[in-house]
């Protein structure tokens, strides 16, 4: 992996001032949230806000993981800086409902392919 430059820096810098990200984050660590698909759909139905906090986390972890994809981040950086595998293991199994519900099987594929990443990146530490 490339050194991270400081351009990568300030890219990171601007991800990470998404306006509401604390708190969604926060609320998929609570105990609120449910991993469980249809327990979550249920409880927290479409347009409520806690389905905004998830699908805004998915979202944001879903475009850096483009970005990376496409080496306009580096993963020095990013995998250092988060525990997307560990974040990605908690939301997963909303992840797997809504794509069989919706028949999408690419729904947040980015995200998942970043925290694949990220473990190996991680094993490649120890």
């Amino acid at each position: 992996m490339a050194k991270p430059t400081h351009e990568d820096a300030m890219l990171l810098l601007h991800f990470a001032q998404w306006q509401g990200m604390p708190e969604a984050v926060a609320w998929i660590w609570s105990e609120h949230f449910t991993p469980s698909y249809d327990e979550l759909v249920k409880k927290y139905p479409f347009g409520s806000e806690e389905r905004l906090k998830i699908d805004k986390v998915c979202g944001y972890f879903e475009l850096l993981g483009l970005y990376y994809k496409h080496d306009l981040l580096n993963g020095e950086l990013i995998f250092d800086w988060y525990a997307i595998d560990t974040l990605w293991d908690k939301v997963k199994g909303y992840v797997y409902g809504l794509r069989q519900e919706s028949g999408d099987r690419r729904l947040f594929e980015h995200f998942e392919a970043l925290a694949v990443a990220d473990a190996a990146w991680e094993a490649s530490k120890r």
